[in-house]
């Protein structure tokens, strides 16, 4: 695994970069449900990259952002010239991972496959409250600061997804936000999941 410092972010081109927000597993819908929810967010991706985005910066949570990362993966098979770039909030990241009991196989395989990871300032201290907060909010801010558009993956109820959605609309950056309610009881087809665009 090769991090970078945040100064490597200087060579992407914001134009074509698109960055990813969304809860984490305990947030989202199971089962069939997740299914749709998933390839409902699979399907803007793919509008973004048949509108020219090839630049991808992910903030390597579990959840959404494994998710996505896992899609662009393949698709990167068929489009070698996409780039996947991680953002880690903290260098001890992996004991975020342990302490949250999320799926360390996850993290290891994004961090082993993205073509690079910048590394954000800051180390992760279990119970440390507002400060491991700040490292994340901190990582959020950097994604959407580098991107002209945001996948939202979220509902509108209070959370750092919803945190990094508000920034992004007021950095007046084109934002899909796919609504990510557990409570909506249907299988829409992707294009008929509820989703809110703004400046597209």
């Amino acid at each position: 695994m090769k991090l970078t410092a945040p100064s490597a972010a200087s060579g992407i081109p914001q134009a074509k970069t698109l960055c990813f927000t969304g809860h984490r597993p305990e947030k989202l819908p199971q089962g069939k449900q997740l299914d749709a929810l998933l390839a409902t967010l699979y399907y803007h991706i793919d509008a973004a990259i048949m509108q020219g985005y090839l630049y991808f910066l992910d903030g390597m949570a579990d959840g959404i952002d494994y998710y996505a990362a896992e899609y662009l993966l393949q698709k990167r098979q068929e489009r070698p010239e996409i780039c996947i770039i991680g953002v880690q909030p903290c260098i001890n990241y992996q004991d975020f991972f342990r302490h949250r009991h999320y799926d360390m196989q996850h993290l290891a395989h994004m961090q082993e496959n993205f073509d690079e990871i910048i590394c954000l300032e800051g180390i992760y201290q279990k119970h440390a409250g507002y400060r491991n907060s700040f490292l994340f909010w901190n990582r959020n801010r950097f994604l959407v600061d580098h991107a002209s558009r945001l996948i939202a993956v979220c509902s509108l109820e209070r959370s750092g997804s919803k945190q990094t959605y508000d920034y992004a609309k007021e950095k007046k950056l084109s934002v899909c936000r796919i609504e990510a309610n557990p409570n909506l009881f249907y299988l829409p087809k992707p294009e008929q999941w509820p989703v809110e665009k703004i400046n597209y």
